[in-house]
């Protein structure tokens, strides 16, 4: 019974306390406390005995929830911070609608809908992520190298849910594609880009890194020459 509440309930609660950060400026530390508390306690409530058997899938949604926050963290806009909570609120209620759906029909996420969904999911919160992580390093000299090993972390964990739910993926095209991806990483660190199109360009590899791996009848050429054509239009904006 209480599984059908939850897709309003935990948005409810997420954005309430992100609205109440946003005007007290204060309590980081219980905000995070309690919206990673009402993100496991909503997986319990969905999932029921099946909860440890998709650990990752849980340590996946809260890094993508702190991903989100530290975004909202660095947006200097009040009214777009306010408009993205209340958007993240609604994506946040599909993604619990979702999984109550398929944990209680199959008991096993595996369903093409959800699929495409995480993937969006992951996707957009890898930019939060890339883009909040940029700006630290040019507003509070972040290391790279640290910028880096976390977004590779993440890169894994998530890569490793989504290919989860997929057969037959080869595992070293994987670890390649993220190779590569750790390069462009550090190639947008020296080239004179904002934080936001440097986490777009690499939100676009890691979206072609999945993307490509799960459909395999297209042809990664195509993704090589997109990742070679945004590498040399920022050596052409770095020149001129």
């Amino acid at each position: 019974m209480f599984s059908y509440l939850i897709p309003f309930v935990n948005p409810l609660v997420i954005l309430t306390g992100l609205l109440l950060f946003f005007y007290n400026q204060e309590g980081i530390f219980w905000l995070l406390g309690v919206s990673l508390l009402t993100i496991l306690l909503s997986g319990r409530i969905v999932s029921k005995k099946l909860f440890w058997r998709h650990k990752l899938l849980w340590v996946n949604l809260i890094t993508a929830y702190v991903s989100q926050l530290l975004f909202l963290l660095v947006l200097t806009s009040g009214n777009i911070r306010y408009l993205l909570a209340f958007a993240l609120s609604i994506i946040w209620g599909v993604i619990w609608w979702l999984l109550g759906i398929y944990f209680k029909r199959i008991e096993n996420i595996n369903s093409k809908e959800y699929l495409s969904y995480n993937i969006f999911f992951y996707t957009l919160s890898f930019w939060f992520l890339s883009s909040s992580l940029y700006a630290l390093i040019v507003f509070l000299n972040w290391p790279v190298v640290l910028t880096l090993l976390v977004l590779l972390i993440v890169v894994f964990l998530w890569t490793k849910e989504i290919f989860d739910q997929t057969d037959d993926v080869g595992r070293l095209y994987v670890f390649f594609a993220m190779f590569i991806l750790a390069q462009l990483v550090v190639v947008l660190y020296f080239l004179p880009a904002s934080f936001y199109i440097a986490g777009a360009i690499a939100s676009l590899w890691f979206f072609f890194i999945i993307d490509s791996t799960i459909n395999k009848s297209r042809d990664f050429r195509l993704y090589l020459s997109l990742f070679l054509a945004s590498f040399a239009v920022l050596i052409a904006i770095a020149i001129i």
